[in-house]
């Protein structure tokens, strides 16, 4: 499921302030800053994917801080277990 931020959200993504972002957009657009999906063009308030937003900022990030970063990633996943799997070892412990 798509997770929408308002503009409070986004400007706490990029550890800005509200007021910092609506003066900075524009500028941001014009670097590839993915646009709102929802209002702001019809004076609504904007919602922005923050999947988008997530693949931008990793866009700039340098090359090998994101690969340690993928690789941590990785790492996490392969620690969690699916609920399915945790359910079923309790049910064969209680067999």
């Amino acid at each position: 499921m798509r997770k929408l931020l308002s503009i409070r959200d986004v400007a706490a993504k990029l550890n800005r302030s509200a007021k910092w972002f609506y003066e900075n957009r524009a500028a941001l657009y014009t670097k590839g800053f993915p646009r709102p999906v929802l209002g702001d063009s019809d004076g609504g308030r904007a919602a922005y994917d923050e999947g988008a937003i997530d693949a931008w900022l990793d866009s700039k990030m340098d090359p090998a801080l994101r690969s340690d970063r993928q690789l941590v990633g990785q790492q996490v996943a392969r620690q969690v277990r699916p609920y399915d799997t945790i359910l079923q070892q309790r049910l064969e412990a209680m067999a």
